[in-house]
């Protein structure tokens, strides 16, 4: 999913990691999601985190005239390869380069817990979709009992997804169940300090200490043919801007 969009440029240093071992196996929820949307033959979409594009690509082939915003450079530049007609550009959640109401569907999933002021990151959500136009966000719900939820407990409390903009009204939503198996123990590790607040806690602590952490939960979680899987849960919201 789009996730390359975080405060301090957190996933720039990441985001090939993250492209690689997440982003790549998630085709399933970025088709709930814009399946939740609706058609999108016609539509102007904006993805706030776009990374390589690949939810612009899904949706472009609906029908959909597709925007992306990013920090991460390297990133873009995929995505302008396989979508030379999209508009792409560098850009924070609490400051998106686009004019207000210039498109009819935003997305945004796995990037506002991390913006610098959630608030902020919304109204920008709410202000470039037009009255009537809607908004689609998405994050993971790292459930209790999860070997991610475990390891970033432990790390320590990761900023919550907030709450929903004030005035937008919920037409859709969902959770789906995404258990994700890594093949062993040195791709689930890359995986994990992929993400932008394991980052940031190595930033602080080092990245032996955060990595002695990871072995104390994902370890134990080893299986006999050296795999590990962990249980998701994705949670997805469509809202709709009045009129």
């Amino acid at each position: 999913m789009a996730s390359a969009l975080v405060q301090d440029s957190l996933w720039d240093r990441h985001a090939r990691d993250w492209t690689c071992l997440q982003e790549t196996r998630h085709r399933p929820l970025r088709r709930a999601l814009l399946g939740a949307l609706g058609p999108l033959d016609g539509v102007r979409l904006l993805d706030v985190g776009c990374g390589v594009g690949l939810l612009l690509r899904e949706a472009a082939e609906r029908g959909a005239w597709v925007a992306g915003v990013d920090t991460a450079e390297e990133l873009l530049e995929v995505a302008r390869w396989a979508l030379p007609d999209a508009d792409l550009r560098v850009g924070t959640p609490v400051a998106l380069p686009y004019d207000n109401g210039r498109f009819d569907v935003v997305t945004a999933c796995n990037t506002l817990r991390y913006a610098a002021d959630h608030g902020a990151a919304r109204a920008e959500l709410v202000r470039v979709v037009r009255p009537g136009g809607r908004v689609a966000t998405g994050d993971w719900a790292d459930p209790v009992g999860s070997l991610s939820r475990d390891f970033l407990d432990r790390l320590a409390p990761e900023p919550p997804a907030g709450d929903g903009a004030a005035g937008l009204v919920r037409i859709d939503g969902s959770e789906l169940d995404f258990p994700v198996t890594y093949p062993d123990l040195a791709t689930a590790w890359s995986a994990m300090a992929a993400r932008g607040w394991v980052a940031r806690v190595i930033d602080i602590a080092g990245k032996e200490a955060v990595y002695e952490i990871f072995l104390d939960v994902f370890a134990p979680a080893v299986r006999l043919d050296g795999t590990i899987r962990d249980h998701n849960v994705f949670r997805y919201e469509v809202t709709e801007k009045p009129v």
